[in-house]
Formats: C-alpha cells, structure tokens, sequence
C-alpha cells in the first residue's frame, strides 16, 4: 500500500512561511511537516511515500519518500494533484494532506478499519478549533454521521453548529471498491469540466475542487464513507498563528486522548462505548473482558522519531 502525499498548492493565507518552499517544508517542532508524515508511514506496511508537489517543486526534499510533480497544479487543484499518483492506487492507499502532522497511532487506527472508504474525523475538534479561530466558523464544513460511522454529510457550508460532529483531519484511505469509486468520480468530474457544467455539482472551477467534494459525491454511491474516529493526535499548519496553536497541541501532555469511537458510536468491529459483555462485538462474538485499567493510547505527548525510513522500491 500506498502513502500519497498533496503537495502541490500554494496556500496563501500561510505566507509568508511557505513563500520560498512548499507547504509540507514549513518547518514544526524542527521538522518539515513532510518529515513528520514519512515517520508515521515508518510504523505502518507502505511500499512507499509519494509526494505530489507544485509549488516551489524544487525545495521538496525527502530521502523518504518519492517525488512527481503535476505541472497543472494551479489549474487542476487538489483532486488533480491525487490523480497523477494514479498508478500507485493498486486495491488501496492512504492519501495525506501536506499541511498536517499526525502521530504514528492514528495512521494506525485508520489502516485497521476495514471500511473501502475511511475518512479520519478528530471528534473533539472544537477546542482545537476554537484555539485556532475563535468562534469564526467561517472555514468549517459539514460533518454528519450516522450512529454507526458511515458519513452522510460532509465539506458543505456550515449552516448550524449541529452539522459539525467532528473534523476531517486531511487522512483517507481508499481501498478495494472505494478505488473504483473515486476513479469513477473523476471521470465524472472531467466530464462535467469538459462541458462546462457544474463540477460534480460543487464549482465551476477544478482547481477548486477539493478531495472532500469528491467524497460527498461518493456519499451516494454503493460503497459507504466511514468516519474513523479520533480525539487528537494531529495538527494542522495552514496559517502563520497556527504554529504556536500546534505546538502547544502537540506538547501538551493535558490535551492528551486516545484514539477511540465517539461516544456511542461504533467503529467497525469495536462495540460502541459503555457496551460490554456476549455479542458486544457482533452476533456471535464474546465482547472483551472488562477490565478496570483499560489502556488509552495519549496522542498528544511528545513521540521520538525514528530513524530515516527508506521505503523499498518496486523493481
């Protein structure tokens, strides 16, 4: 399996920290944010990291991982930037947004579920939301499930507070009929730019269409989105402020949580908090035993990287 990396686009609320290099350079805690990714895939079964880049191409720089460029980036946007990886989809891959960091556990929570599409979705977003922007919610989106994960709603316009139930954090895994789909979506999608309609309904512009459009056009279709559910463990870097507000998230041994299904709501396969005992696991099968010290998994405190990955490459 894959590990795809966007890197791309120039985003420009983040200057001047991204002026002379892309986004994924900027530097967290003494790294690139890009290095940070390389690590967590290091803990995780990826053949390899692929980065797509654009802006400021030539900074990209990583022994970890491999480079291509998609030289239409300012005209093809996002879901563009994800298709010049095509090739390295195979039955599944991860796609990873440039602009975030996350712990090692949490690339680990969203390759054990077993859904063909998996969106990570930090389910307490709003204090890290708040310490970012205030009560402007301006830049949310939409986030609705179902009790049992699968999403019904998600990177719309926020009309009412309700309509967030959590954060997409920029992780998704394809895997399976979940590859066909999103194949199958942008065939749609450069159809409808082709003929100058409404791209998948969200914008007349592909260079702003974005990879959560995509997926709320695949809320229709045959294969569900599931929400993997986590409670910290990543940050993300696309204004200057939000430096500070990161490093504070990522040392802050207060802040730390586990990676765990929103309270009654259950992950594939995990029983929904509070449920104990035969059949908590599914017809058939012996929930876990109770236990009074349970092991939480705290995501917020600091990790050692480990040394360089140096994926295999396929011959």
């Amino acid at each position: 399996m894959y590990l795809v990396v966007l890197a791309a686009g120039q985003d420009l609320r983040l200057r001047p920290l991204n002026e002379d290099r892309p986004t994924a350079m900027v530097p967290f805690l003494g790294r690139p944010l890009l290095d940070w990714t390389t690590s967590a895939a290091a803990a995780g079964d990826f053949t390899d990291v692929i980065v797509v880049g654009g802006h400021r191409y030539g900074a990209l720089a990583s022994p970890t991982a491999r480079l291509f460029k998609n030289p239409d980036y300012l005209t093809s946007g996002q879901v563009g930037s994800l298709m010049i990886a095509d090739q390295f989809f195979g039955d599944g891959f991860v796609v990873a947004y440039g602009d975030i960091a996350f712990r090692p556990e949490v690339l680990k929570t969203l390759l054990a579920s077993p859904a063909e599409i998996a969106v990570v979705v930090d389910v307490d977003w709003k204090p890290y939301w708040e310490r970012r922007f205030g009560e402007d919610l301006e830049d949310a989106r939409t986030l609705r499930m179902t009790p049992d994960g699968t999403i019904r709603s998600i990177g719309q316009t926020v009309n009412r507070l309700e309509d967030v139930q959590g954060q997409p954090i920029g992780l998704i895994m394809f895997r399976g009929r979940g590859v066909k789909a999103l194949r199958r979506a942008w065939q749609r999608a450069t159809t409808d730019a082709a003929y100058r309609r409404p791209i998948l309904g969200h914008t007349n512009a592909m260079a702003k269409l974005t990879i959560y459009d995509l997926l709320d056009e695949l809320l229709s279709g045959d294969v569900p989105v599931k929400a993997v559910s986590i409670q910290g463990g990543w940050v993300e870097i696309d204004r200057p402020e939000n430096v500070a507000a990161a490093e504070e998230r990522w040392n802050s041994t207060s802040a730390a949580a586990p990676v765990v299904p929103p309270t009654g709501i259950a992950a594939p396969g995990i029983p929904a908090a509070g449920a104990t005992g035969p059949g908590a696991m599914g017809p058939g099968v012996a929930g876990p035993a109770p236990t009074s010290n349970p092991v939480r998994s705290s995501l917020n405190e600091p990790f050692e990287m480990p040394p360089v990955f140096r994926a295999p490459r396929r011959r």
